[in-house]
C-alpha cells in the first residue's frame, strides 16, 4: 500500500488494516520505525493514527477463542526466531502471516462489532441531541440521565454534579461511570438550577429550564457539549483538547476561559458574553466566525448577529444569586423570573414593550420583585389559583 492512501483513512480503517494490526499486537522494531516515520512526515495522518491507538488499547481484545494457546505460541516462537536471525522484512511477514492473518480475521469481527454497536450510541453530538424526544421542564426535579434506563432524580433546588476518574456524585448519589451511556444529559427543570464539574476540571452552572448534553467522558482531541437554556461556564484549559459548546445556532470553541450561554430556543435574542479569555462563535446558519474579547458580547436576535462591549460580570451575575439588567423588555424580564421562579409571567403587549434597567435579588420572594418592578414601571401584577402571574399596564386597567 502507497503511504499516500493512508490520507484518506480514518481511525477505523486503520483498525482493519493487516500492517497496523501486526504492529499493534507484536512492537517490533521495524513496524515501529515504519510507523513513526509516517507519524513524523504526515501530521494529519499521525492525529488519526493515534487515534486509532487509543480505540485499538480500549477497544479491541484478543481472547482465547481466536488461537489457541499452541497456535500463539508457535506464532510468536517464528517471530522470536526471525527477528533473532536478522531475516529481512519480506521473510519476517511471511513467518507471521498465518498468525497475523488469523488475529486480522477476528479483529476485523470484533472491530466490526464493536463499532457498529459504538457508531449507534456514540453519534455525532448535535446528532444526539436531535433524536431526543420534547424536555419536559415543568418537571419538579432536576434529571440526571445516564442511560436509557438509568435516570437519577435530584429534588434539591441547587443540585452538585461531579465527575471524578470512575464514578459520579450527585447530590447524595454515587454512581459507577461502568453504568453510564455515552452521553449523559442533565435537565433543570424550571424553579431549579444546577451546577455540575467534569472530570477534567471544567465546572459549568445551569440556569433554570436548561438542558446539557455531553460525553460520558471526553475524547482525547476535543471536548464538546450541548446547550439548550443558559450556561455560564468556567473551561479547564487544555491546549491539546479545544472545548466546544454547541448550541442550535452556534459553535463556540475555546481552549480555557470563562463565559455564559444563553440559548433557550423559544427567546428572540441568543447570546454569548466573554468573562475571560477568548472564544471563537461560529453560525450554523450563516457561516460567519466571531471572535470575542472579554467584556464583549455576542448577541443573534432573530438572525441578525452584532458584537457590542458590555460589562460581563452584569450577565453572569445570575449564578450569585443576582439579575441584572439593561435597558431590557419587561417581557423578557418576566421571561427570565419565570424560567427562575418555575412559574408562568404573562404581559399584555403594550406592557410587553416596556424597557427597565435595575437588578433584582433572585433570593427574594417572586412577589416582592415584581413590587419593585411597579415601583419604576406603570404596571400591576395579579397572581391566579395556579399561581402564575399576569402584568398588565397600570392606566389601561384603571380605564376600564
Amino acid at each position: 500500500m502507497q503511504t499516500d492512501n493512508y490520507k484518506l483513512y480514518t481511525a477505523i480503517d486503520f483498525l482493519k488494516d493487516e500492517d497496523f494490526l501486526r504492529w499493534q499486537i507484536y512492537h517490533a522494531k521495524e513496524d515501529t520505525l515504519y510507523w513513526h516515520n509516517i507519524i513524523e512526515k504526515e501530521p494529519d495522518v499521525a492525529l488519526v493514527i493515534r487515534e486509532a491507538e487509543v480505540l485499538y488499547n480500549e477497544y479491541v481484545r484478543f481472547n482465547d477463542f481466536r488461537l489457541s494457546s499452541s497456535e500463539k505460541a508457535a506464532s510468536l516462537e517464528a517471530f522470536q526466531d526471525a527477528i533473532n536471525q536478522n531475516k529481512n522484512k519480506k521473510a519476517r511477514y511471511k513467518i507471521l502471516s498465518l498468525s497475523v492473518a488469523a488475529a486480522c480475521v477476528v479483529a476485523f469481527a470484533i472491530v466490526s462489532l464493536l463499532f457498529w454497536k459504538k457508531e449507534v450510541s456514540v453519534q455525532d453530538i448535535e446528532t444526539f441531541a436531535q433524536t431526543l424526544s420534547e424536555t419536559d421542564l415543568n418537571s419538579t426535579d432536576t434529571k440526571l440521565i445516564l442511560s436509557e434506563n438509568n435516570t437519577i432524580t435530584l429534588s434539591n433546588k441547587e443540585s452538585s454534579i461531579q465527575y471524578d476518574v470512575n464514578a459520579i456524585k450527585a447530590d447524595g448519589n454515587l454512581v459507577l461511570k461502568e453504568n453510564t451511556s455515552s452521553y449523559n444529559q442533565i435537565i433543570t427543570p424550571f424553579g431549579k438550577r444546577s451546577t455540575i464539574v467534569f472530570s477534567d476540571g471544567t465546572k459549568v452552572w445551569l440556569n433554570a429550564g436548561s438542558k446539557l448534553i455531553y460525553p460520558s467522558e471526553f475524547r482525547n482531541d476535543k471536548r464538546e457539549i450541548y446547550v439548550d437554556g443558559e450556561i455560564y461556564i468556567e473551561v479547564s484549559e487544555d491546549k491539546k483538547r479545544p472545548f466546544i459548546v454547541k448550541t442550535k445556532e452556534t459553535n463556540v470553541s475555546v481552549l480555557g476561559t470563562k463565559f455564559n450561554v444563553s440559548a433557550y430556543e423559544n427567546d428572540e435574542t441568543k447570546s454569548v458574553v466573554l468573562v475571560s479569555g477568548a472564544v471563537s462563535i461560529s453560525s450554523n446558519t450563516q457561516g460567519e466566525t466571531f471572535l470575542l474579547k472579554p467584556n464583549q458580547m455576542y448577541s443573534n436576535i432573530d438572525g441578525a448577529y452584532s458584537v457590542k462591549n458590555i460589562d460581563a460580570d452584569k450577565y453572569v451575575s445570575w449564578t450569585k444569586g443576582l439579575y441584572q439588567f439593561e435597558s431590557e423588555k419587561l417581557k423578557s424580564i418576566a421571561s427570565r423570573l419565570g424560567r427562575y421562579y418555575g412559574v408562568k409571567i404573562s404581559c399584555d403587549t403594550f406592557t410587553a414593550e416596556l424597557k427597565c434597567s435595575g437588578k433584582l435579588d433572585l433570593k427574594d420572594d417572586l412577589d416582592k420583585l415584581l413590587d419593585e418592578l411597579t415601583k419604576v414601571l406603570p404596571i400591576k401584577h395579579n397572581r391566579d389559583v395556579n399561581g402564575n402571574y399576569t402584568l398588565n399596564n397600570k392606566k389601561l386597567m384603571e380605564k376600564s
